[in-house]
């Protein structure tokens, strides 16, 4: 999938809303964030284009010539434009759930962000293309990583959680015998 397909999909979510201000550079750092995420959580490329490490943060060279005649003025995209049957409901979702998140910045506050992270540190200045391994090493280790995966994955994981310590009070004695004021203190704190 390319990324300029993906960009189409993010600037939809805007609804074509100047005040959503979703300029070119704004655009960059969400396809980037898109990217190291997807990186982390599925252990592969949301799109096929490499992510460069220009003087302004990540940018997508394509998407970036593309959208470039927008200048620092939002996007708008004519509805005509809105066909996205290429991404499942996944890729939606997880789109939806990072957009949410950074859209809140501003697109000075995300050039700004990425100039504090690893990819964008490491390769700025010394190579042109972010390492995509590189990308998914940093995102792997972000507490964010875990607010865009898909809900039912974590779901699931609690409720084996949930199931492992089950058998633990089931048949352990010491635990079966706490009374409800020997419990009290656990939950003081």
């Amino acid at each position: 999938m390319k990324a300029n397909n993906i960009a189409g999909y993010v600037i939809s979510l805007t609804q074509n809303n100047p005040e959503e201000n979703l300029t070119n550079l704004k655009l960059q750092k969400i396809l980037y964030y898109l990217q190291g995420f997807h990186f982390a959580l599925y252990k592969e490329q949301l799109f096929e284009d490499e992510i460069e490490a220009w003087k302004y943060g990540p940018v997508v060279s394509e998407v970036y010539h593309t959208y470039k005649g927008y200048g620092n003025n939002s996007i708008v995209v004519p509805d005509a434009n809105l066909n996205f049957d290429f991404l499942n409901a996944i890729q939606k979702s997880f789109i939806n759930k990072v957009y949410s998140y950074y859209r809140q910045f501003s697109a000075i506050k995300l050039m700004e962000l990425t100039h504090s992270e690893e990819p964008w540190l490491a390769t700025f200045g010394k190579e042109q293309v972010i390492p995509n391994g590189l990308m998914a090493a940093f995102f792997e280790k972000s507490e964010l990583v875990n607010l865009f995966g898909n809900l039912s994955d974590i779901k699931k994981e609690r409720k084996a959680a949930a199931q492992f310590l089950l058998v633990d009070y089931l048949y352990d004695k010491n635990l079966t015998e706490l009374t409800k004021t020997d419990t009290d203190d656990i939950h003081e704190y």
